[in-house]
């Protein structure tokens, strides 16, 4: 432990002297601690990943490079999907917007791709090349992972745990051997109540001791148990509940933050995002993917199953994804200058706390305003007068979804056992009996859809349970507080950690607009399109003198910006 004790100590003192820095009137410049930086970054395929990577590209042209490293998939190399993420995603539209064309030279002036897979020793690069490509990097920054609440546990000990320590060893051979890794809050486990921004390896969320390394051996002995999935699932499942953790998703990411954290060749920060969502202006307003935690919920309430059952005075902790990004940034300059905290937690429910009675209550303002607006018979004259609330998960609604799920599979299996030629004379089923068959196996596939969308309402509710009823976290963000004061005030204007917002203002007009847009349609299984593609360069010479004209017109117009800002 001696490095890492010594390493915390110089970070204890670099620390002091920002505070003196501070009071003498100088202040910190995110530019400067990225200017020739180089970065080796995994995960940027990923929601945050992809708006911290294009915000960073977009903000900070200081930066000398970004590796990135990426798993190829079948037909496709790495620098292939990458290129369809810069070509076409929506997060980075502001790049395509400023740059056009020019967004390829800026590719290729500032970012390698390199084929990689984080799951295996070295990533998939083996030792010799990895030394090579870690000769001059500055930080290993690691978003990569899995997020499912009950995955195979084989999956998520290959992406949580040994791809986080597969990601360290190649910031453990670099010069500074700098390491930021992206955990979660909700690794604070079964715990209620404050959770401070600290890790004591060893020690559970409920206070249980515990050595991170056997119960690693114990948890790879369980997730191969048993021929069925749900075997291995339940197995892990109680090994995570025995040491304070209510999942497979919250124990792999909670063991790997213990098991890093007891490494003595890597200085690593840990960064804890809560629930991200919809941006708040970057890359746009209201931007999202995938299907996430609020999702399904507001889905839920914009129906008629409109019962949430969970604690209304529970806080919902939310942050939008551009927060996020920001915050991220802020770490990762933080860890280039040696000054970073061992941990930092980025959400809402300490600084700016938001409780589910308000988002039931925000809910039913904005879906009442749009099926007051609706076509839909239904929607206009029966969803725009119901009032969702939150209920006792214990406590079997009436019209509740799982009430509504158990007609729907009764009815189906009635359904099932009719047989329209056989129940009807022969003269009922001449005149119109081929149509009533065609109509009751219309409605059985009806059912069949409810049941199987309401079962997966339900299973998501069960997962989500402990985070919405039984527990209430306020997870403490002092860390990222004290690095926004650090910052100068036009750099807090573009990188701080800002959580001064209307709650209002951001789920009636941002976050609802933004799932409903980006998120709900996948849970109709609709599909999600992307921007429209940049066309293919013609001419190569010609872009790359058009890009860099670009380039320095857009460096040139964010120097003046930031003077204007600066004197202002």
């Amino acid at each position: 432990m001696a490095l890492k004790k010594t390493a915390k100590n110089m970070n204890k003192t670099k620390a002091t002297h920002m505070a003196v820095d501070m009071k003498n009137g100088s202040a910190i410049s995110i530019r400067d601690d990225f200017r020739g930086k180089h970065l080796v970054v995994t995960g940027v395929t990923g929601f945050l990943g992809k708006v911290w990577l294009s915000m960073v590209l977009d903000r900070l042209p200081e930066l000398k490079r970004v590796t990135l490293l990426i798993r190829p998939k079948k037909g496709e190399d790495a620098y292939a999907r990458f290129e369809r993420i810069f070509e076409a995603s929506p997060a980075f539209r502001p790049l395509r917007d400023k740059l056009g064309q020019g967004i390829r030279s800026l590719i290729a002036d500032k970012v390698r791709v390199v084929d990689a897979q984080v799951t295996k020793p070295w990533c998939g690069l083996g030792e010799e090349k990895a030394r090579e490509m870690m000769a001059d990097v500055d930080v290993v920054v690691h978003f990569a992972g899995l997020t499912d609440f009950e995955p195979d546990p084989q999956h998520s000990v290959e992406a949580n745990i040994h791809g986080a320590a597969h990601a360290a060893d190649l910031a453990s051979i670099a010069k500074h051997a700098r390491y930021v890794h992206v955990s979660t809050t909700f690794v604070a486990g079964l715990q209620d109540g404050e959770v401070a921004e600290e890790i004591t390896p060893g020690v559970g969320p409920t206070g249980v001791t515990f050595d991170p390394h056997e119960e690693l051996k114990k948890l790879e002995h369980n997730m191969v148990q048993g021929e069925l999935k749900q075997e291995r699932v339940d197995a892990v499942t109680a090994q995570a509940v025995s040491l304070g953790w209510p999942n497979i998703y919250t124990f792999s990411k909670g063991l790997s933050e213990h098991l890093i954290a007891l490494r003595e060749d890597v200085t690593t920060t840990t960064f804890r995002p809560a629930i991200v969502e919809c941006a708040r202006s970057y890359p746009f307003r209201g931007w999202n993917e995938g299907i996430n935690t609020s999702g399904p919920i507001v889905w839920l309430l914009s129906t008629a199953f409109q019962r949430l059952p969970a604690r209304a005075s529970n806080k919902f902790d939310v942050v939008p994804v551009d927060t996020v990004a920001r915050a991220m940034i802020l770490v990762t300059a933080a860890s280039l200058r040696d000054e970073a905290k061992e941990v930092y937690q980025c959400g809402s429910s300490h600084a700016n706390p938001f409780t589910f009675r308000r988002a039931v209550e925000l809910n039913a303002l904005t879906f009442r305003g749009i099926y007051d607006k609706s076509e839909d018979k239904t929607e206009k004259n029966l969803l725009r007068y119901l009032d969702p609330t939150t209920v006792d998960p214990d406590v079997e609604q009436v019209f509740g979804h799982a009430r509504v799920r158990k007609v729907a599979r009764a009815t189906r299996n009635f359904i099932r056992k009719v047989d329209v030629k056989e129940t009807l004379s022969k003269k009922q089923y001449s005149r119109w009996g081929e149509r009533f068959d065609k109509k009751l196996r219309s409605f059985s596939m009806d059912c069949r859809s409810t049941d199987r969308k309401l079962g997966k309402v339900d299973d998501m509710l069960k997962q989500y349970r402990p985070f919405i009823y039984d527990l209430d976290y306020v997870f403490r963000t002092d860390h990222l507080v004290d690095e926004t004061a650090a910052l100068s005030e036009a750099d807090r204007e573009e990188f701080g950690f800002m959580l001064d917002y209307c709650w209002r203002e951001y789920w009636m007009k941002t976050q609802i607009p933004g799932l409903e847009r980006w998120s709900i349609p996948l849970l109709k299984n609709e599909k999600i399109y992307d921007d429209v593609p940049l066309p293919k360069p013609n001419d190569t010479q010609d872009l790359t003198r058009e890009a860099a004209m670009i380039l320095e017109e857009s460096k040139n117009r964010d120097s003046k910006n930031r003077g204007q800002r600066a004197s202002a």
